[in-house]
C-alpha cells in the first residue's frame, strides 16, 4: 500500500513530499557542493550529515544550498547523534531547535534520534511516539541489526511502526556490509510491507534492491564511512586510521572498487566488456580514462561517474510494478556475481542474499503494472497527525 502526504493510500510509490523512490547521496557538510552538482537531476537529492557534530554548520550549509545555490532537489539533514563512541541512546530527547530549523528551511523534518540498541523496545516506542507528536517528522531509527535479523524483534519493529504510522528512516549498524546476513534483506523487505513510508540511509550500493522493493528513498554514502554504521569500539581500543582510497562504481558488478584495483584488473582482463561505460561523464569511454586523469581531477571525475551510474540504475530499476522491479534487480545481482567471478574479484554475499530473498518469476504471465497517481501534494503536511500507537 502506498501513502501520499495526507495519509491516503494510492499509486505504487510511497511519497513524502518530493521523495518518490529517490536515490540520495549521503554526504558530509564539507562535500555538499560537489554532491549537489552531481545529484542535480531527476530522482536525485542529498542527505547532509553534520561534520563532527557541528549542527550549526550543517544547518548553515543547507540554508546556503536552498537560498543561494537554489538547489531544489530533496534534502534531508542528519544530526548523526547515533555515531561514534559517545553516541546518544534512543531515549535521548530530540533537540527542538534542530526540528524547528529544518521546518524554517522548508525541509522534511528528520528526527535527531539516538542509537536503538538490541531489545530496546522502550527506545523504539519513544522515538516513534515523539515523532508522531511532532506531526510532520520522519522518525530516524539508527538500529542494531538484530531488529531485522531476529524474528521476534523484527515482528515487534514492524508492529510498532505500523501502529504509530509515521514515516521511518532506517540506518542499520554493521561493521562491513549493511546487507549481510541474508536475514537483514528479508527483514527490510518485511518492514517495507508495513504500510508506511520507509527510507534507508547511510547505505552501500546494495540498497538499490530496497528501492526496487518499494522504499520511499534510499541514501548511498559518498565515502566508505558513510556507506555503513560502524559499531561502537570496545573501551580501550584504538580507532582504525587510514586514508580512504579513491574508488568508482563498476556498473556490471553493482559495487564500488578502488581505482587501483580497477587498474590492476583491467591489465589482467583488458578485453572484458565491463570496463565500457555509457554514463554522462564517461560518454562511451572505457574506465581507463578515469585512471589517466591528472591527480587533482581523478577523484572528482570518478565521483561524478559513480553518481551518474547510480542515478542511471535508479531510473532503470524503478518502474510502475514492484514485482517486475524486484525481478530485474534479482537478474542484475546474478549477472554481477558472474562478472566478479570472471575477473577473480571476491564474491559479494549480498548478491546471493538478494537472489534468495526475491522469488524468481513464475512461468505464468506477470501482473500488469499498476498506474501511478497523477499530481498530489509536494510537501509533507505539518497538520497531519499520524495515527497513535495506543
Amino acid at each position: 500500500m502506498a501513502w501520499d502526504l495526507d495519509g491516503r493510500s494510492g499509486g505504487t510509490g510511497r511519497r513524502i513530499g518530493d521523495l518518490d523512490r529517490s536515490l540520495l547521496l549521503h554526504c558530509r557538510t564539507s562535500q555538499v557542493t560537489q554532491a549537489a552538482e552531481a545529484a542535480d537531476r531527476s530522482g536525485g537529492g542529498l542527505v547532509v550529515t553534520a561534520d563532527r557534530g557541528n549542527l550549526r554548520g550543517c544547518l548553515g550549509r543547507a540554508r546556503h544550498l536552498r537560498e543561494v545555490d537554489h538547489y531544489h532537489r530533496p534534502v534531508l539533514l542528519d544530526a548523526a547523534r547515533y555515531v561514534g563512541d559517545g553516541r546518544l541512546p534512543a531515549e535521548a530527547p530530540f533537540d527542538p531547535r534542530w526540528i524547528d530549523c529544518q521546518r524554517d528551511l522548508g525541509l522534511p523534518v528528520l528526527t535527531d534520534s539516538g542509537y536503538l540498541d538490541r531489545d530496546d523496545t522502550a527506545g523504539l516506542a519513544g522515538i516513534l511516539e515523539r515523532a508522531a507528536r511532532l506531526g510532520d517528522a520522519i522518525a530516524l531509527l539508527p538500529m542494531h541489526p538484530g531488529w531485522l535479523t531476529d524474528r521476534i524483534a523484527r515482528q515487534t519493529l514492524v508492529r510498532y511502526v505500523a501502529a504509530v504510522g509515521v514515516p521511518v528512516a532506517v540506518v542499520v549498524e554493521e561493521s562491513a556490509n549493511p546487507f549481510s546476513p541474508a536475514s537483514t534483506v528479508r527483514g527490510l523487505r518485511q518492514l517495507l510491507g508495513c504500510g508506511v513510508p520507509v527510507l534507508v540511509l547511510r547505505a552501500d550500493l546494495p540498497v538499490l534492491g530496497v528501492l526496487c522493493s518499494g522504499a520511499t528513498a534510499v541514501a548511498i554514502g559518498t565515502e566508505p564511512a558513510l556507506r555503513r554504521l560502524d559499531p561502537r569500539r570496545p573501551v580501550g581500543s584504538r580507532p582504525l586510521i587510514g586514508v580512504p582510497r579513491p574508488s568508482a562504481v563498476v556498473r556490471q558488478c553493482l559495487s564500488y572498487a578502488p581505482l587501483s584495483e580497477i587498474e590492476a584488473t583491467m591489465q589482467r582482463h583488458p578485453d572484458n566488456g565491463m570496463w565500457h561505460c555509457e554514463c554522462a561523464t564517461c560518454a562511451g569511454r572505457g574506465l581507463g580514462w578515469l585512471l589517466d586523469r591528472p591527480d587533482g581531477e581523478r577523484s572528482r571525475t570518478a565521483f561524478r561517474h559513480s553518481v551518474d551510474v547510480l542515478l542511471d540504475l535508479r531510473a532503470e530499476l524503478t518502474g510502475p510494478s514492484t514485482p517486475l522491479d524486484e525481478w530485474s534487480w534479482r537478474a542484475r545481482c546474478a549477472a554481477a556475481a558472474s562478472r566478479r567471478r570472471e575477473v577473480g574479484w571476491d564474491l559479494l554475499p549480498m548478491l546471493d542474499h538478494w537472489q534468495q530473498a526475491v522469488a524468481p518469476p513464475s512461468t505464468s504471465r506477470p501482473p500488469a503494472p499498476a498506474a501511478r497517481r497523477a499530481g498530489g501534494s509536494t510537501r509533507f503536511s505539518r497538520a497531519t497527525t499520524p495515527r497513535s500507537a495506543a
